[in-house]
């Protein structure tokens, strides 16, 4: 969301690049749902080119602050008494925000490092990209106990080649190292008992409000078949998502993908039928649309034929369901 903020004010063709990305039209209105890493990968890529923006991921990773986060990221930050208490909790959850993202710290002598590792290696479109971003998503975590003009000893990126002009403007006192085998941000071992710092109204430290439009799951599945689930499900408002579409997003075949789910004891149709069910049951225990509204977005055109699926999955209508979550819900 933050990208898409920056690119609109930027004047920037956000819904075509959406498009070329292979996202779901949805997702601008949807920052609670799950989407395939390297869709968003190539999103951010394919705009920073066309826009000539090279340190986009940077300007919006460093502009956003705890807004890049999300609600739960940024309230483990609050909750923790500590520097050191604050990055392992941002460790812990980090791959709620993305499941491709892990962080964990690791001491040498007076200096302590504080680790990103990203399933992608650079060359994949949008690496870069990425990479500031989560960096500045570190940077922010640590600046929320240090001090919001905190700079670190040293950044260390994989991507090779000149750091953006940006950096070195923003973080004057810090050294850069280019083209490495680790990504990650150095600071004195003597800060890990920080407690929270004051930033007044500094707009990076505002908590980001979290967003609930009915797509969104609390955390990533563990599982392949439940993760696809999840990300199909936006998908599901722009009609029934073609199988070809679902394995271009999982970067396989759609035979290759098939046989993946057989061996997992499902299938594509049973993997759909679930994102419809679980959009439908969201839809009406956290929004005020009708059944047929719900059953039109699932890919029933008729209400009858909606109800009677619904039924065949929940032994509930879709009324029944709604009244049995709310008993003040309407109908």
């Amino acid at each position: 969301m933050p990208f898409f903020r920056f690119l609109d004010e930027a004047g920037a063709p956000v819904e075509h690049g959406v498009a070329q990305s292979k996202l779901p039209g949805r997702v601008v209105e949807s920052p609670d749902c799950y989407a395939p890493t390297e869709s968003v990968w190539a999103f951010i890529g394919k705009m920073a080119r066309s826009q000539d923006i090279p340190d986009l991921g940077l300007r919006v990773g460093y502009e956003g602050g705890l807004k890049i986060m999300g609600a739960g990221l940024a309230g483990e930050l609050e909750r923790s008494p500590s520097l050191v208490e604050g990055l392992r909790n941002f460790s812990r959850v980090v791959h709620r925000e993305s499941s491709e993202m892990a962080c964990w710290l690791s001491e040498d002598g007076d200096e302590v490092r504080f680790h990103l590792r990203k399933t992608f290696k650079p060359g994949v479109l949008g690496y870069r990209q990425t990479e500031w971003l989560g960096l500045m998503a570190m940077l922010t975590a640590i600046q929320f106990f240090a001090g919001p003009d905190w700079q670190p000893i040293r950044i260390s990126i994989r991507s090779k080649g000149p750091g953006p002009e940006l950096a070195s403007e923003l973080f004057g006192n810090t050294e850069f190292l280019t083209g490495q085998a680790e990504i990650y941000i150095a600071f004195p071992r003597a800060m890990l008992g920080l407690a929270h710092a004051s930033h007044g109204t500094d707009p990076r430290f505002q908590r980001p409000k979290r967003v609930a439009t009915g797509l969104g799951d609390d955390v990533p599945a563990a599982d392949f078949a439940t993760r696809l689930r999840q990300c199909l499900k936006p998908y599901l408002f722009d009609g029934y998502p073609d199988v070809r579409l679902a394995a271009d997003l999982v970067d396989t075949s759609p035979r290759t993908l098939q046989r993946r789910l057989r061996e997992l004891g499902t299938s594509y149709r049973a993997v759909v039928d679930g994102a419809r069910l679980d959009l439908a049951t969201r839809m009406l225990t956290r929004t005020d649309a009708t059944a047929t509204e719900i059953g039109h977005v699932v890919g029933y055109s008729d209400p009858s034929h909606f109800a009677r699926a619904f039924r065949r999955f929940t032994g509930m209508s879709p009324q029944e369901y709604r009244l049995a979550q709310d008993p003040r819900a309407k109908c």
